[in-house]
């Protein structure tokens, strides 16, 4: 290639060379790999950091450019718009055009109907006036007196009076013309575009990096120092230590709001979810064997009786009380054989698994990534981190929720959002016990049952299948779409767990910003005479 054979000019042909790579401009190792390829006796190696505020220069072309481009925004939407006035302008005359002709030829019509209706009424008032007159002449004769005609009375003329009636689109010429504007409007910066300092990327557009490679190298992004083999490193814009605090804050805001690709659950993960899968799948077993139970079913049925009967309900006396729920040792048995999850219902497992996984995700996560700069699972990333971990999809639709805020809601008691960084947070201890979940999840159902009792229907859950979910071989081994979500088909559940309906979870594209504003442009390695 090209870059190939540049590379091995350089180090042989004495010139002055600029280095433009923006990632291993950036990554410590990578720029020791190029200064290798330039001999400290022939070159000068020098490295130019544009880091942090820029200078009057740099800002002032930045704000040329954003009003340029505004400016061209505000001249094609002024140019559409006249071209959008001239068409309904024609539009408007054709209309008007069709309307005259319409009346015109209306005009035509009535007048000819008027005309003929003139001629018979004149043909029959003449008849009549002839008839008039012969019987007045034989009247006079017959009483022998002289007849004497009587002179016909003259019509008066029927002036054609024409008014040109004029149509309501003829009242206001302005509204049907064009403005006629000297050209389009001037624009100006806003004060908050006059504070921005970088050009933002074009809608649709990439930055200086591709989103996937940026994601996976920020991390290791620093400032180069002496002791990598520089003989001159120049701070263009500011200084070392505001330019390092600048690098800094902006890695520790992307760690905040990027998620990461390659990330992979460690070991600690790995062996807790194998034992909650277990529990979780024993609990609903010994769930069923109560439930068919004989004497569970005679319970059940008596109390049946009674409410068809409108009888009182009894109180059932083994229950444990509410105060006395987190007290309990053994949730398989608080007494007489009964779970404590002996009135469970679809939705109390579908939040149970939801509290626990949940709180098991934030600290694999932290535990995993092991960079305190990264507080945790990010709100955006929820569900890619959710896939990643439990290889199963989040969906928020069988929960009946629309955001993952919504969702973290119906276990509130267990799981939240940090106030400042929007990132998953658990109120239990890191060790917490899947059995505290399963309290809670009680504890929740109880309180629940009492407003529906009180009459509160909006307190009544109706979760869809899916919200009980097994791990899939398919998202497990399947290549990831371009959300990081394994595309494929839910798996069968293990016998007698519930059983998620089967569906292909859609991708969605998840986008972020690919360029990093401002970093280091590049160093430059000086040979001969001159400078570049």
């Amino acid at each position: 290639s090209v870059q190939r054979v540049l590379q091995n000019v350089t180090s042989v042909i004495p010139r002055n060379y600029v280095v433009m790579e923006v990632k291993s401009n950036l990554i410590q190792a990578e720029r020791q790999e190029v200064l290798k390829r330039f001999s400290p006796a022939h070159f000068k190696r020098v490295a130019h950091v544009v880091m942090g505020e820029p200078n009057d220069e740099f800002k002032q072309l930045q704000q040329d450019k954003i009003l340029k481009e505004k400016q061209d925004k505000a001249t094609l939407e002024w140019k559409a718009k006249q071209t959008e006035r001239k068409r309904k302008k024609e539009m408007d005359e054709r209309q008007k055009t069709l309307a005259e002709m319409k009346k015109k030829a209306d005009e035509t019509r009535k007048k000819a109907a008027d005309e003929a209706k003139k001629k018979a009424q004149a043909a029959l008032k003449k008849v009549q006036a002839e008839k008039k007159k012969a019987e007045a002449k034989k009247k006079a004769e017959a009483a022998g007196e002289e007849y004497v005609e009587e002179e016909d009375e003259e019509e008066p003329k029927e002036e054609d009076v024409k008014e040109e009636v004029k149509e309501e689109e003829e009242e206001k010429a302005d509204e049907m013309e064009v403005d006629e504007e000297d050209g389009p409007p001037e624009v100006e910066l806003t004060e908050e575009e006059q504070k921005m300092w970088f050009r933002p990327p074009a809608v649709g557009g990439t930055g200086d990096l591709a989103a996937g490679v940026l994601n996976l190298s920020f991390g290791k992004f620093s400032i180069p120092e002496p002791s990598e083999g520089f003989d001159d490193i120049r701070f263009d814009w500011q200084g070392a230590e505001a330019s390092k605090a600048y690098l800094h804050k902006w890695v520790v805001e992307r760690k905040r709001t990027s998620r990461i690709e390659e990330l992979e659950p460690g070991d600690w993960f790995l062996k807790k979810n194998q034992e909650w899968m277990k529990l979780f799948a024993d609990w609903q077993a010994k769930h069923r064997t109560f439930k068919n139970s004989p004497a569970q079913k005679a319970k059940e049925l008596a109390a049946k009786k009674r409410k068809d009967a409108g009888e009182e309900d009894v109180a059932d006396e083994d229950a444990v009380d509410d105060s006395e729920l987190q007290n309990v040792v053994d949730v398989n048995d608080t007494g007489k054989g009964e779970p404590l999850y002996k009135d469970f219902t679809f939705e109390d497992w579908a939040l149970l698994q939801l509290r626990y996984e949940l709180h098991l995700l934030q600290i694999a996560f932290k535990k995993d990534v092991a960079d305190p700069e990264r507080a945790g699972v990010h709100d955006t990333h929820m569900a890619f981190y959710y896939t990643k971990y439990f290889k199963k999809t989040l969906n928020l639709k069988a929960f009946t929720v629309s955001d993952n805020t919504e969702l973290t809601m119906l276990v509130k008691d267990a799981i939240g959002w940090g106030a400042d960084e929007k990132v998953l947070t658990s109120l239990l201890e890191d060790d917490a016990e899947p059995s505290v979940c399963l309290k809670m999840s009680e504890e929740h159902r109880r309180e629940r049952q009492r407003r529906i009792d009180a009459g509160d229907e909006t307190a009544r859950l109706k979760f869809l299948p899916a919200a009980i979910s097994q791990p899939s071989k398919a998202l497990a081994f399947a290549p990831a779409g371009p959300a990081g979500v394994p595309m494929g088909a839910l798996g069968g559940a293990p016998a007698g767990a519930f059983r998620p309906p089967l569906g292909n979870p859609a991708a969605k594209q998840w986008g972020g910003k690919g360029a990093i504003h401002p970093q280091m442009g590049g160093f430059g390695c000086k040979g001969g005479k001159g400078a570049w």
